[in-house]
């Protein structure tokens, strides 16, 4: 385990800041019926999330050098535009998120981890989902039966990594024998995780949102995503993709003429 997740294991401000912020976007991009709105609008939401922010900004080792495609840098981890732009209501919101993410918009920039795989590598999209449940099992989480979504879809994989720091700390405040391998097995599985199923296309995704929703809600929160990835791969000691991901709709069988990817 690196000496940086070690570090932030044992420092509980950072860990809990940390699992706020993902926490928050993982509100912000869930499908709005399962009620997110009433959340999103508490202000104990908001100041959580709020000083989350501030206190990950001032951790050092949260600043990437070089950024990668998509992300951005640190100083762009702050809720209060996103706060600021919040829908007024539950209504508002869903119509929002069916403008963006519905039939009419969502192929521009899908929530879902597979959609940026090449549709060609059906196969590998099937493994790849296989894999992300096979995550969620290990840690005893099952999905909703009341809401029921794909495993890979943005807000899924958000609350997940959240989960993960939430049992990250719950391990450190123990006082079992075997409290320090459980907080190792959970950082360990956070930093696998947001290498192989997060950082490769959060920023991409991130930034076909921004532009899809210029001026929105959805641009706010997609660059506090941008931010906040950048930030945990900083933290992990992960380098930067330079391979761009693209949306791949599975049933289109001609390569993309153009990435829409290029510089924000």
């Amino acid at each position: 385990m690196d000496a940086i997740v070690v570090a932030l294991a044992q420092d509980p401000a950072v860990l809990l800041a940390r699992r706020a912020c993902y926490r928050f976007v993982a509100l912000a991009l869930a499908d709005p019926q399962t009620g997110v709105w009433n959340e999103l609008a508490d202000p104990q939401t908001q100041a959580l999330v709020t000083q989350a922010a501030e206190i990950l900004r001032d951790e050092d080792a949260a600043v990437a050098r070089p950024l990668g495609l998509g992300e951005l840098p640190l100083a762009d981890l702050d809720p209060a535009v996103a706060l600021a732009r919040l829908p007024r209501s539950a209504g508002e919101l869903n119509a929002l998120y069916e403008a963006n993410f519905g039939l009419l918009g969502g192929s521009k920039c899908p929530p879902y981890e597979t959609e940026y795989v090449p549709s060609r590598f059906a196969f590998q999209r099937s493994n790849m989902l296989a894999a992300i449940a096979g995550f969620y099992r290990a840690f005893g989480l099952q999905p909703s039966t009341i809401h029921p979504d794909r495993p890979d879809h943005v807000a899924i994989e958000c609350e997940f990594l959240s989960q993960l720091i939430e049992l990250q700390c719950q391990a450190r405040d123990s006082t079992l024998s075997e409290a320090d391998s459980r907080a190792e097995v959970c950082g360990q599985a956070h930093k696998r995780f947001l290498q192989e199923h997060v950082a490769w296309w959060f920023p991409a995704f991130s930034t076909l949102l921004a532009r899809q929703n210029q001026g929105g809600f959805y641009e706010a929160i997609a660059n506090f995503l941008a931010a906040l990835i950048t930030a945990e791969r900083a933290l992990a000691g992960l380098d930067p993709s330079h391979q761009p991901a693209e949306p791949s709709p599975i049933e289109t069988l001609d390569e993309c003429s153009g990435c829409e990817l290029a510089n924000r």
